[in-house]
């Protein structure tokens, strides 16, 4: 029965096989390795391999379970040394391979890669050990491993030498055909100007270094050197069908090269010697005596003793200052890939510890062979310590000059990631700029954030990744293109073959420079705690109930500039968000962005990070945070746009994106154009609903679209204003509400309808207000309708009357609401509104911050004219406004204007009125013309700002202390007084003196208060924080005019309060 079975085995390998004697001679071949034919072994053509096979695997023909065992562990070394997690083991496969190796795949282009090939089909494959006789020869393959990729397909990493099934004839004797001369000889015969033309020579020498397989320009060559005890000769291998030399040569040996012609380098004069069509190959011994070797490093930590010894014995190790100029180090090196961190830029773990750059050479076959757990070697890499702070302190990178072969193969179930080369974004990136190793990797660094930013949900990964087919710039690209540019300028283009060639050796990675990080890419996560946040409040900002804080930081105060960059959406409430695939940021963009804007990929550098805090006392909550940026949108770089034509990747759009020019209508919907004249503030819609509303008074616009023959004649013309048609007042609820942040008054804008055609559904489906008896009638914009900005010459104001300050204060409204614009110096909270209960019927309010009932009072001035006046706003009734902060430009549109009883001018807000901020805050309010100066004698009666100089005589008393943000107790030491039942950590500092002044017309007492105080001391910032710290440990300092006090804090706080000069301004 067994011998049944085994003729059933051999029947079935030769039909597969089809090779006539020579398929007949795999039988006893196979008898070798195994005395029966295994029967549980099937023969696997390469076909069925590449179809059927998705999975990695490794067959050992002839191995028994201890021996795959043994093996398993062995590959399992470096993890058991280090105590990482073991990952597992290669699968066992039972299949049977034989076929031929050749050098020329299907399509018939020699790459210099070895394949696989039977008569069903063609496979790479890696060998770890290859010589010329084994080409075209039919070979049993005993122990291999397959490895699909993720491009469909896949290639075989050949284990041990193939067996042949016939012995390959033998070549003629090379030392037949030819004399040979050593490299010193050749070295001369390149230089004689006398030499014969056309005449070929023969060489031998040993294999100093063989360089990197390099494709430039769709052809493929490498550089092997040949070297005696005295000199070395380069020789050039760019014949197609000998470009498999690569894979034979192997450093060290020495072999016998005929007929060998000379050759110019492209662009040089340099003499070089070519491998010919004719030219053969032959291994030989070694020459006596041998030739110098190098050392090779097979250990990181050896590596880096022996840096270190060379540090400290050649010179003293110097602190660096600056971007100095360092020289990398030459070695070879064997090594563990430990983890690859990415394939495509070239960039892997070595026995985890030292990074290795390969994108600076061309891997062969793309990198096959590169998975975790296989053992390389690198030889004539460059060897860099501390390029960058983003990646480890070791980083030894391969040049064209340098060679990296596999040892061993991995015997891990890993993948492997082939690159793709200059195809891809990296290495595009890299040689279009001719950056050097440290800019390259803080390069790939922004890659690979931009792509956890976005890729897969927001952005497809083909879009960053990629270099756009027509040369444009992708979104990396744009991202990146302002300072790769600045690196580039002045530097030349690489000569690859000089590279290769020329001695002493130059490359882009001889020299190095470390380099911090020009900028960084944070997810959006991240940006709330970038934010400084001091654990007190100031005592402005507090009352007895309610405590509210802001924090503002600018991009410019970090020490490492932060790029804020996402996707712009749109909320539920018509609030504006920056978006990436971690989280998102709540942004206000000044002034409104184009509605083309929204899905885009924005980029800016310049933004005010704001970060404000609510504490409730009596609050199940306690405390409320929220984070958002502002910035201008003439600092907004889109980088991605989702608006256009191309599917793959959209190119990027204009600094400012430019609103659409008028196109015609299409034929299946209508559209109308419209002007915004006003717009009110979002609000809940009246009733149980819980959705907001806002509403625009806008101007129909009759638009006349010239025929295509009367373009060219209207663009000359001068174009003629476009008149009104009639008043509406559009409602926008539901999600409708998005477009709130895009409209402004005075601005073109289309809106087109859905399914239909006739344009007189405007007028159908608009009907009179509700409020009024007569006025313009209102159209409920429906969610589906779209809204475009429309391109048009600047229109001229609308009848809203937009009133300074000073206009405000004066004018008798009548009954109206105001619109009034102003610098917003101080906010507070209004204690009487806290104790409003919160009705049981009351939706929560999308985008609420404050609680219920809470009003603020908005102090606006006026800095040309030094006017002021109290804004009280009820902000509970809508989403809270972001950007209300001191130093704001705002316009409050819809104000009640009255009059309180002791006759002083206020404003109130209504439940629809708009709080538009104009620009965000700023420091620097110099501009304003300074208050008059004036005398102490001539305050009385002068309610106007004023400044007087004087100076302080005396300080009677000063209090400095710290009080409980919750519960107004006294705080020390960092907790509150009335702890456990008050359990608080935050408290408030306050400061206030009275202090006696004079200025040579009479003598005034002045009373002054927490940063007033501070600069009547005039103590730097550093000390006065310092004082704050001190007292926080007592409580409470008090401070009189009464000779030498006891206290250490009292003393030292009597001694800065010495007479000095000083200007205040008085109000």
């Amino acid at each position: 029965m067994a011998h049944a079975v085994t003729q059933a085995a051999e029947r079935h390998v030769v039909e597969q096989l089809c090779e006539g004697a020579a398929g007949r001679s795999v039988i006893p071949r196979l008898r070798t390795l195994s005395p029966q034919l295994p029967v549980s072994y099937s023969f696997t053509p390469i076909s069925q391999l590449l179809a059927l096979q998705h999975s990695p695997c490794v067959s050992l023909l002839g191995w028994d379970t201890e021996q795959f065992q043994q093996w398993s562990q062995e590959g399992l070394g470096y993890w058991t040394e280090s105590g990482g997690v073991p990952p597992t083991i290669l699968p066992r496969a039972r299949l049977l391979l034989v076929g031929y190796i050749t050098d020329q795949p299907t399509d018939g282009q020699h790459d210099g890669s070895l394949y696989i090939r039977d008569a069903n089909g063609c496979v790479p494959c890696e060998v770890l050990q290859s010589d010329c006789s084994c080409l075209e020869s039919l070979l049993i393959f005993p122990c291999w491993i397959y490895i699909p990729t993720h491009h469909g397909g896949g290639y075989v990493e050949v284990l041990s030498p193939p067996i042949p099934v016939t012995q390959p004839e033998v070549a003629a004797n090379v030392l037949a055909v030819s004399s040979f001369i050593t490299p010193e000889s050749a070295i001369l015969y390149l230089h004689n100007i006398k030499r014969s033309h056309g005449c070929q020579v023969s060489v031998t020498g040993q294999v100093s270094l063989v360089t990197s397989l390099v494709t430039v320009r769709s052809k493929t060559f490498f550089f092997f050197f040949l070297q005696d005890t005295k000199q070395s000769v380069p020789v050039i291998v760019q014949v197609p069908s000998k470009l498999f030399w690569y894979q034979v040569l192997n450093i060290g040996d020495t072999y016998e090269v005929t007929s060998l012609a000379l050759s110019s380098l492209r662009g040089s004069s340099r003499q070089v010697f070519a491998v010919t069509s004719s030219s053969l190959l032959a291994l030989c011994p070694p020459l006596c005596p041998s030739c110098p070797s190098y050392p090779v490093t097979e250990n990181s930590e050896k590596l880096t003793e022996s840096i270190e010894t060379e540090r400290s014995s050649d010179r003293p190790l110097e602190r660096p200052t600056g971007r100095r100029s360092k020289e990398s180090k030459t070695l070879t090196y064997k090594g563990v890939l430990t983890r690859v961190l990415n394939a495509p830029a070239g960039l892997y773990e070595l026995d985890g510890a030292l990074l290795l750059c390969t994108a600076y050479t061309q891997l062969p076959s793309g990198g096959r062979g590169l998975r975790v757990g296989a053992r390389v070697e690198v030889c004539d890499a460059h060897l860099q310590q501390s390029p960058s702070p983003l990646f480890p302190t070791l980083v030894l990178s391969s040049c064209l000059r340098s060679r990296l072969r596999i040892c061993h193969f991995s015997r891990l179930n890993t993948p492997c990631s082939l690159s793709s080369g200059a195809r891809h974004l990296y290495l595009h990136l890299l040689f279009c700029y001719r950056l050097r190793l440290p800019e390259y990797l803080w390069m790939c660094h922004v890659i690979d954030k931009l792509q956890e930013k976005l890729c897969p949900r927001l952005v497809r990964q083909s879009c960053i990744t990629r270099p756009l087919s027509d040369g444009a710039q992708g979104p990396a690209e744009k991202l990146l293109f302002p300072i790769l540019s600045s690196w580039s300028n002045g530097r030349r283009e690489r000569n690859l073959r000089d590279e290769m060639v020329t001695d002493p050796h130059d490359c882009p990675l001889r020299e190095y420079s470390p380099l911090p990080p020009p900028w960084c890419l944070p997810l959006l996560a991240a940006f709330p705690s970038l934010v400084t946040t001091s654990k007190n409040l100031h005592g402005e900002e507090s009352n007895r109930r309610l405590h509210w804080s802001h924090y503002l930081l600018r991009s410019g105060d970090l020490s490492t500039p932060h790029v804020l960059l996402g996707v712009l959406q749109v909320s539920s409430s018509g609030s504006l968000l920056l978006k990436d695939q971690s989280s998102s940021l709540a942004c206000l963009v000044l002034p409104a962005p184009p509605l083309t804007w929204i899905g885009c990929v924005l980029e800016v550098h310049h933004y005010h990070l704001v970060t404000e805090n609510v504490e409730v006392k009596d609050d199940g909550e306690n405390q409320r945070s929220r984070t958002y940026a502002v910035f201008l949108a003439q600092d907004v770089r889109i980088l991605h746009s989702s608006h256009s034509s191309s599917s793959s990747c959209p190119l990027a759009r204009p600094r400012v994106q430019p609103p659409a020019k008028i196109p015609r209508p299409e034929a299946s919907r209508a559209q109308r154009h419209l002007v915004i004249e006003r717009l009110e503030g979002r609000c809940m819609k009246p009733g149980q609903s819980k959705e907001l509303q806002f509403r625009a008074t806008a101007s129909w616009v009759d638009i006349q679209r010239p025929s295509p023959e009367e373009e060219d004649r209207e663009a000359k013309r001068p174009d003629e204003a476009d008149k009104p048609v009639s008043k509406v007042t559009l409602l926008f609820s539901s999600s409708s509400v998005r477009w709130f942040h895009f409209l402004q008054p005075n601005k073109l804008y289309r809106l087109t309808t859905t399914g239909e055609t006739d344009s007189g559904v405007f007028e159908r489906l608009s009907a009179p207000p509700l409020d009024t008896v007569s006025g313009p009638q209102c159209l409920q914009v429906p969610a589906e309708w779209t809204l475009e900005d429309v391109e048009t010459q600047t229109l001229s104001p609308g009848p809203t009357i937009i009133l300074s300050i000073e206009e405000a204060l004066k004018v008798s409204s009548g009954g109206s609401l105001l619109t009034v614009s102003g610098v917003v110096s101080s906010r507070s909270m209004c204690d009487t509104q806290i104790t409003r209960p919160v009705p049981s019927n009351t939706h929560k309010v999308p985008d609420a911050f404050l609680p219920f009932g809470v009003s603020i009072k908005v102090s606006l001035i006026q800095p040309q004219s030094h006017s002021s006046a109290s804004v009280y706003l009820d902000v509970s009734g809508g989403p809270y406004p972001l950007g209300l902060l001191p130093g704001a430009t705002v316009i409050l549109q819809g104000l009640e204007r009255k009059v309180s009883r002791s006759g002083r001018v206020y404003f109130r807000s209504v439940p629809t009125t708009h709080v538009s901020i104009l620009s965000p805050p700023t420091e620097d309010l110099g501009h304003a013309a300074a208050p008059p100066l004036v005398l102490f004698r001539q305050l009385a009666g002068t309610p106007a700002p004023q400044q007087a100089v004087c100076s302080i005589t005396c300080v009677l008393n000063m209090t400095l202390y710290w009080d409980c943000s919750v519960c107004g107790s006294s705080f020390t030491q960092g907790a509150c007084d009335q702890s456990p039942s008050c359990t608080s950590r935050s408290g408030v500092f306050r400061a206030k003196a009275w202090v006696k002044a004079e200025d040579g017309s009479g003598e005034i007492r002045l009373y002054l208060q927490d940063e007033a105080v501070w600069l009547m001391l005039g103590i730097s910032s550093s000390l006065w924080e310092a004082l704050r710290g001190r007292v926080l440990s007592r409580g409470r300092v008090v401070v009189k005019s009464r000779g030498r006090s006891e206290m250490p804090v009292c003393m030292h706080t009597s001694i800065v309060c010495d007479c000095r000069w000083c200007s205040e301004d008085l109000h």
